[in-house]
């Protein structure tokens, strides 16, 4: 999906929430505000947010010296995600329904949220639209299988989920991360973390969110020839949504008016939606 003018105040907010948590002094922040803007300026709507979003996030590390400015919350988000109890989650639906909680942890979302509050209080809630028996149905054919990651953080629950459906299903599992730092989204050093279990693939791509465009040769073969692609987060939605030319299953909190006009659903509503 392309950007819509609601979506330019959301980037220039990640530059100023960028400069905040690098504790830039005011002249830097500025500099960063002054790029972000004229970056902005210069696309108009035929883009999606995380192309432009790449644009931003290189201004920044350029001006900043630093390649990965988010790496502190990473690491925090990774931490708390990695101290919750998950006894809970018995089954695959139990292990889709938080890993959507867990893309809560957002660095860039529009709207935050609290992990911990959200677990508790949106666990047993339906999904606002749900294709789940559709992947099931899925899964009793599949051989071959993609979760394209998201969040750092998040993808502790990923590495729940992939785990908990390799118990029932005799399936080859691949998770793509991204090719280089961008926001707070999953990269090799964080994807590491689900290499038992999956296959971790570097995208080669450098935008928050799975670019066709960008893709690498390699991540586009398994993208194609998967039985199964399971899209993880807003990011990935934004860059797959109307573009790719085969099904995937969407799975992300809507954190956006944007998004929610798009599909039809609220703000916090949880997506499950084969497309």
């Amino acid at each position: 999906m392309t950007i819509k003018p609601d979506c330019i105040t959301c980037l220039l907010n990640q530059s100023l929430k960028v400069s905040k948590l690098l504790d830039l002094d005011e002249a830097t922040a500025k500099r960063v505000l002054d790029r972000s803007a004229q970056l902005l300026a210069a696309h108009d709507l035929s883009y999606t947010p995380p192309q432009i979003a790449k644009k931003l996030y290189g201004a920044i590390a350029e001006i900043t010296g630093i390649d990965d400015p988010i790496a502190l919350s990473k690491e925090r988000a990774t931490q708390e995600a990695l101290s919750v109890d998950t006894s809970f989650v018995h089954n695959i639906h139990d292990a889709l329904k938080l890993s959507v909680i867990g893309n809560v942890i957002d660095f860039g979302a529009q709207n935050q949220f609290d992990l911990l509050q959200t677990i508790q209080k949106e666990f047993l809630t339906p999904f606002a639209i749900d294709d789940a028996t559709l992947f099931f149905e899925a899964l009793q054919q599949a051989k071959e299988m993609v979760v394209i990651g998201d969040n750092t953080g998040e993808h502790v629950f990923d590495k729940l989920l992939i785990e908990m459906i390799k118990k029932e299903y005799d399936i080859q599992m691949h998770y793509f991360v991204r090719g280089t730092p961008i926001i707070n989204d999953v990269t090799l050093k964080e994807g590491a973390l689900l290499s038992h279990c999956a296959d971790i693939v570097d995208t080669g791509v450098q935008t928050p969110g799975y670019d066709l465009a960008e893709a690498n040769t390699h991540s586009k073969e398994i993208f194609e020839r998967a039985d199964i692609v399971l899209a993880k987060g807003m990011g990935n939605f934004e860059s797959l949504y109307l573009q790719a030319d085969r099904p995937i299953f969407y799975l992300f909190i809507v954190k956006c008016s944007v998004v929610a006009e798009t599909i039809g659903k609220g703000v916090k509503d949880m997506i499950f939606k084969r497309a």
